[in-house]
């Protein structure tokens, strides 16, 4: 049966502030609920799966027209959270925003990859984390080369990285690109500097720039489309 609610925290307009559509106008709808905790998480208070209220679908239908109405968007960004936890209530809702005119923009953990095979034809824009070991606390490695395999022509991958972050692990981030599709563009994003999440009593440090760029240089000799892009809507101050 389809979902007919879900929980949601927010929903707002705001700037696309990440990632290939940095600067566009979206209306962001942010799920609660996440199935992974990852330590550099900006918005740690939607992990728990009980994270914000039940909105039945109509509820959201109206706010995202009374949004619409308000100024021109160009997408409805799914968003959390993880959205993919909400997969039926997303089936439902992802033709009515293409009824709108709007298109559909996934952010996405990346690690469902049967979850997103029965939304991808309804997705316009894949925004997919790979998630690194050190700041997850497992691999994902497998998941993702599914995830990848299942729209490779709409998705951007994203890659963020703190201090923790290793170099063997960008070597496997390089390998699984190239093993996808190489042609898929990979961002590499220094993590904003935030409170750990799974425990630890330090904050997350974000990447040091120089060796940002170094990795930056690695994986352009390998990949077809690769850019080092900030996350901005901090530096911005805006949601």
């Amino acid at each position: 049966m389809k979902a007919s609610s879900a929980r949601i925290v927010e929903v707002f307009s705001s700037l696309q502030g990440e990632g290939l559509r940095l600067g566009e106008r979206q209306i962001f709808v942010r799920f609660g609920g996440c199935n992974l905790r990852c330590d550099y998480c900006d918005e740690p208070h939607t992990i728990a799966a009980a994270a914000g209220v039940l909105w039945p679908i109509r509820k959201l239908e109206t706010r995202v027209r009374s949004l619409a109405a308000e100024r021109p968007h160009r997408a409805v960004s799914w968003t959390g959270g993880e959205p993919l936890v909400h997969v039926d209530f997303l089936r439902r809702m992802m033709p009515w925003v293409k009824g709108l005119g709007l298109r559909n923009y996934l952010e996405t953990n990346g690690v469902l990859p049967g979850a997103l095979k029965d939304v991808a034809a309804l997705c316009d824009v894949i925004a997919m984390d790979v998630k690194l070991p050190s700041a997850t606390g497992r691999e994902h490695w497998s998941a993702h080369l599914d995830f990848l395999r299942a729209a490779p022509e709409k998705t951007f991958v994203k890659v963020v990285l703190t201090a923790d972050s290793k170099d063997v692990e960008w070597r496997q981030v390089i390998r699984l690109m190239q093993e996808a599709d190489p042609r898929i563009p990979l961002v590499l994003q220094p993590a904003t500097r935030v409170l750990g999440v799974r425990g630890k009593s330090r904050g997350i440090e974000p990447i040091e720039p120089r060796r940002a760029v170094q990795l930056l240089r690695q994986a352009r000799g390998l990949l077809k489309d690769v850019r080092l892009i900030p996350q901005w809507h901090p530096i911005w101050g805006l949601p």
